[in-house]
């Protein structure tokens, strides 16, 4: 184990060339806990060797699964900064070291006589110089173990297969099922889930990698079964006596990489062994070795190296600090190197190797005994511990997390585990309560994306192996023996010969060579070749059935100190069990291209994140970015103290409308983030700020909002999180890749003849229902409308208490044809999210109150359609002359309804209307009656005499009342008082009380969509409109890609107003055909580019060309176009 040490000044001596061969010992047993969770017929297989490639920061690099990364002349191999920088390192191999005993007394006939001896195997699968084959060319070193990627993989765009090593960014490179997750009681295989360190489907590094391999293959010391002659003149051995076909030293390693995005880890990457004896051996001297090759830029003879033994690093960089690209082009080489973090136990020696007060660590120790009581822990700690060592490697004992929580399980030797929070104090989980890291076997908590639900271990108060901070998962919880050598040299000297393919020299190189005593010097060396260093730490024992684990980090850096602050920070992340703090959920962006707009979408998944590191829903807003080359160095404008580009500055940013915003300081003071202005939320943007034919780049990112401890104000913050977004830009600077949040988009003009999408439907009212509201339909992007599909928005409500009142609380949205739940019961809101082109706006009536547009005399209006109108000279076919007055009763009987009420006079001779006894009001019967019209009920009216001549006229007024719901009095709905002169209303005239109504339950609008078409009358007028731009072309186009990659890249032109289907023709003045190009598009795309190349793949000469352009059915039209030197 290492700690966090200042770094060494930079006056070392210089002394011989530096090669860099990391050689870690392996760690003693662990508990059979921890061995081998793969049934044992599964063994490594040359089949399953695959390729892939790292890049979830600025580190890009090819790896392989068979313990290689970053190969030689296969690009991309060590490349930093990604899509800027050109080669670092020109290999690191994986390679363990054992003494064995070597069997030669029982085979006489092959040994002849000669005595037992002892075997040094050395496990390696290295580029060529560390490859070693058998006799018949198999492989015989480490081997990948099949079922942990898909071997049938498609590349996304080529559609060739290409299988790579498991990622968990890329779904298609998973397998069915996992091998290590089949014995699972929960969910066996974890099929479609993600295998984290930390467990199913959880995402704590941005980019993750995962194989395994084991060393079985290695058939040096066996017995050849074809043959029966050993293969091996030094003697035998076989790690697995009852399988004569296991070699090797019969381990298995699971490999993890981890990469984070984040400013503070972007140049970093880590590497995880987890090792484990599947063999019948009882190892007592392992070792374990990582070789490091180092190729800073193509030229090969000026690169320095150096070794610092208190912070167990090496690091190389170049004399003149430039770099040569393989590509072309000068880069700044920064420096770069490897940093021992976690190093093989000794926990059976009865020794605190690694002095932090606690002896003989257990990593599989299970969960121990519990002790209840911040004083019964405080003893209990002072008993087993040496209080000031721990308290000097972790925290005082008062400010442990199991200390703080009152429970401790002592398998939890460090302290760092929390159970769930039993905030009801009932003794068991309820929904809403912490559960803290009492997540279960399979790491997911309720919080987490593709939660299952409760498994195995989850909420029962005591740690589970799979757990966060316990066991596997807590580095602390084993006594590691540290680093104890390294080796220096240069690359002809390992690779010269057969030196790395003999196990002898190696293994005389790490004995005799690469062992150093406590308190080494830190080292500076010259180097006039490549470098080539050697870690070490050993030796161990391992016994069949344990495990191990060593680690490394790959550090980056501008210069030395930016270098040795990036170790810090990768012993702060490997401190905290690999623990980082996390962005968001990963949200993913749309981009539809129109004419001179891009329309960007996004979804809502961001909103939900939960951040396990500080134990809080801690979404803060999106930020979106854009430029004009896949690293958007346009963007990367935000610097910090040092003047050093750090943040994008985003084009537009939505936030939280909360009491968080402005800038916040981050990276310890060097730099700010805004995180926003409290804008609220949007889901859609609108570019409109591009030009035609010109490509961009757009990523959407969600941000949290940090951390600042409320109860611990001198802990160090949490910076606001960000996610990462990626765009895989080959060495030739071909796109092949981009990550969910990002997106690649040129904008065109669209066709000829061109017809914009639209609603086909009248959304005034809902099509069937009682709300009163509106909707619309906004056409976002017309090119995205899908013709003809039928879209229905349903509504959602609830009553008000004791009330007939109630409010709309949400929608659904469902298209109708294939019955697609596009939006499931949101919350209302004044639009929808972004869909299938469009959003709809609902235009909700939220109280119920009058309705002017449906309120009075009910006549025809000037347009012939019923209206309504308190004056009636207004209207046609009212007979009365009254004028009316409307509004609710002041007294304490008034109430609001959601209904319609009429006022229907009818004839006197006929029928009158007796007032109900109420106090104050006229009991003279009326020819008037009134109507609850929502429920088509007739109800009370009581006269009131205002004029008090003792009978109803103008100027008296009309109380409509009704019983409540409860069916008991009466309560005063509205009150209509008649004023003016003139003719009283006759039989058959109505007066209507109109009142807004929310959405209710069931109301819905339904639309149909058209979508774009072409009108092709109107396309052949628009033939005139085709046009090349540039044009003139002179030397370079705005329309061409940019890219970092040295040389003259691709060269275009846009043709532009092309008709949907055409063929294009170009010629030379002379009338020779250069390129024939087929135009097949889409309504909204009317431009093609060309590349400037012939038929034959040449570039055309400078000078005068004539396109001609064929549409069938529309037309012919011809141009020139000049190209100019």
């Amino acid at each position: 184990m290492t700690t966090d040490r200042a770094p060494r000044p930079s006056d070392r001596p210089v002394l011989r060339p530096l090669a860099s061969l990391v050689v870690l010992a392996l760690a003693a047993p662990a508990l059979a806990q921890g061995g081998s969770d793969i049934p044992a017929g599964i063994r490594g297989e040359e089949t399953s060797i695959a390729r892939g490639i790292l890049d979830g920061n600025l580190i890009e690099t090819n790896f392989r699964n068979q313990g290689e990364l970053s190969r030689y002349d296969d690009a991309p191999w060590g490349v930093w900064p990604r899509g800027i920088g050109g080669r670092h390192i020109d290999g690191v191999g994986v390679m363990v070291a054992g003494q064995v005993p070597g069997e030669r007394s029982d085979y006489p006939q092959f040994y002849g006589g000669a005595p037992d001896t002892t075997l040094n195997p050395v496990i390696l699968n290295y580029r060529e110089a560390g490859r070693r084959l058998g006799p018949r060319g198999n492989l015989w070193g480490w081997l990948p173990l099949p079922g942990f990627h898909n071997p049938n993989r498609l590349d996304p765009f080529t559609g060739a297969r290409n299988p790579t090593p498991a990622l968990s960014d890329d779904p298609t490179s998973w397998p069915n099922s996992w091998p290590d997750r089949l014995s699972n009681p929960d969910d066996p295989g974890w099929a479609g889930f993600w295998n984290g360190f930390f467990g199913k489907g959880v995402f704590n590094a941005d980019l993750e990698g995962f194989y395994v391999i084991d060393d079985l293959s290695d058939h040096e010391y066996l017995i050849d079964p074809q043959t029966g002659a050993p293969y091996s003149p030094y003697g035998v051995f076989d790690p697995i006596p009852s399988d004569p076909l296991a070699g090797g030293l019969g381990l298995q390693t699971k490999v993890r990489l981890f990469q984070w995005a984040n400013v503070l880890a972007e140049d970093l990457m880590f590497v995880l062994y987890r090792i484990t004896n599947v063999g019948q051996h009882n190892h007592d001297r392992l070792y374990f070795a990582q070789a490091q090759d180092y190729g800073l830029g193509t030229e090969e003879g000026d690169e320095n190296a150096a070794f610092d033994p208190l912070q167990d690093v090496a690091y190389g960089w170049d004399q003149d600090g430039l770099c040569t690209r393989t590509t072309g082009g000068q880069y700044e080489c920064g420096y770069t190197g490897f940093a021992f973090l976690e190093s093989p136990t000794l926990q059976a020696d009865a020794l605190d190797n690694d002095q932090d007060g606690m002896t003989d660590e257990l990593r599989f120790g299970g969960a121990g005994a519990l002790i209840e009581g911040q004083a019964q822990i405080q003893a209990a700690a002072a008993a087993a511990y040496n209080l000031p060592l721990f308290e000097a490697a972790y925290s005082p004992i008062t400010q442990r997390p199991a200390y703080e929580a009152g429970r401790w399980w002592t398998g939890d030797e460090n302290m760092d585990w929390v159970g769930f929070e039993d905030t009801n104090g009932n003794g068991m989980p309820d929904p809403g309560e912490p559960v803290n890291n009492d997540v279960g076997r399979d790491g997911l908590g309720p919080f987490d994306l593709g939660y299952p639900g409760p498994d195995d271990g989850e909420s029962d108060g005591m740690p589970t192996p799979g757990e966060p901070n316990f066991d596997e998962l807590d580095i602390d919880e084993s006594d590691q023996v540290g680093l104890t050598g390294f080796d220096l040299g240069t690359r002809p000297f390992y690779e010269n010969g057969d030196n790395l393919r003999s196990d002898t020299w190696l293994f005389d190189r790490i004995i005799n060579y690469a062992q150093f005593e406590l308190g080494t010097p830190a080292a500076d060396f010259q180097a006039d070749i490549e470098p080539f260093l050697l870690f070490v730490s050993g030796p161990v024992p391992l016994a069949p059935g344990e495990t191990s684990f060593f680690s490394t980090a790959w550090i980056f850096g501008a210069n030395e100190a930016d270098f040795f602050k990036n170790r810090r920070t990768a012993q702060n992340i490997y401190n905290a069990d690999y623990n980082f703090a996390q962005p968001p959920f990963t949200p993913t962006l749309t981009a539809v291209p129109g004419d001179g707009r891009v329309v960007l979408s996004w979804d809502t998944l961001a909103i939900a994140s939960y951040d396990r590191f500080s134990q809080e829903f801690d979404f803060e807003g999106f930020r979106l970015y854009k430029g004009t080359d896949p690293l958007l160095t346009d963007a990367r404008l935000i610097t910090d103290v040092n003047g050093t580009p750090t943040f994008y500055r985003p084009m537009a940013q939505w936030d939280l409308d909360n009491d968080i915003s402005g800038g916040v300081s981050v990276l310890e003071g060097e730099a700010s983030y805004n995180v926003g202005s409290n804008s609220g939320l949007q889901f859609y943007y609108v570019d409109e700020n591009v030009t035609n034919g010109v490509t961009y780049y757009y990523a959407l990112v969600a941000y949290d909002r940090g951390f600042r401890d409320p109860d611990n104000p001198n802990a160090a913050p949490i910076d606001p999180q960000e996610n990462t977004f990626n765009f895989t830009v080959n060495q030739a600077g071909a796109l092949t890749g981009i990550s969910q949040n990002a997106a690649v988009v040129t904008p065109r003009a669209p066709a000829a003849g061109y017809v914009a999408g639209a609603a086909n439907e009248d959304l005034s009212r809902v099509a069937e229902g009682i709300g009163t509201g509106s909707g619309n339909v906004e056409v976002v992007s017309t090119e995205a409308l899908e013709d003809g599909a039928v879209y229905r928005v349903t509504f959602h409500s609830e009553y008000l208490e004791n009330s007939e009142l109630y409010e709309t609380t949400g929608y659904s949205v469902t298209q109708v044809g294939t019955g697609e739940v596009l939006v499931d019961r949101a919350d209302l809101s004044p639009t929808t999210p972004y869909l299938d082109g469009f959003v709809f706006q609902m235009n909700n009536d939220a109280e119920s109150d009058i309705d002017p547009r449906r309120t009075g005399w009910r006549g025809t209006g000037s347009n012939g359609n019923t209206a309504y109108s308190l004056n009636p000279g207004s209207l046609n076919g009212v007979s009365t002359e009254w004028g009316a007055v409307i509004g609710r009763d002041s007294t304490g009987l008034g109430a609001r309804t959601p209904w319609d009420y009429q006022l229907r006079w009818v004839d006197a001779a006929d029928s009158l209307y007796s007032p109900p006894r109420a106090v104050g009001f006229l009991r003279t019967p009326i020819p008037i009656y009134a109507v609850n019209a929502s429920k088509n009920e007739l109800i009370e009216l009581l006269p009131r005499d205002i004029d008090g001549d003792g009978e109803f006229g103008v100027g008296d007024e009309l109380v409509i009342a009704e019983a409540p719901p409860s069916g008991v009095g009466r309560r005063y709905v509205y009150v209509v008082r008649f004023t003016g002169d003139g003719a009283a209303p006759a039989p058959g005239t109505v007066f209507q009380v109109g009142v807004t109504r929310p959405f209710f339950e069931g109301d819905f609008f339904q639309f149909s969509l058209r979508g774009a078409s072409i009108d092709m009358d109107a396309a052949q007028a628009e033939m005139e409109r085709i046009a090349v731009v540039p044009n003139p072309y002179i030397g370079t186009s705005i329309y061409e890609p940019r890219s970092q990659i040295e040389g003259r890249g691709e060269r275009r032109v846009q043709f532009i107003h092309l008709p949907q289907r055409c063929t294009i023709r170009i010629y030379t003045i002379r009338g020779e055909l250069v390129r024939t190009i087929e135009h097949d598009g889409i309504a909204s795309d009317g431009s093609e580019a060309w590349n400037l190349r012939t038929e034959g793949n040449e570039d055309v000469a400078y000078g005068i060309y004539l396109y001609h352009v064929e549409a069938p059915g529309v037309g012919e039209y011809v141009g020139r176009l000049a190209l100019v030197k």
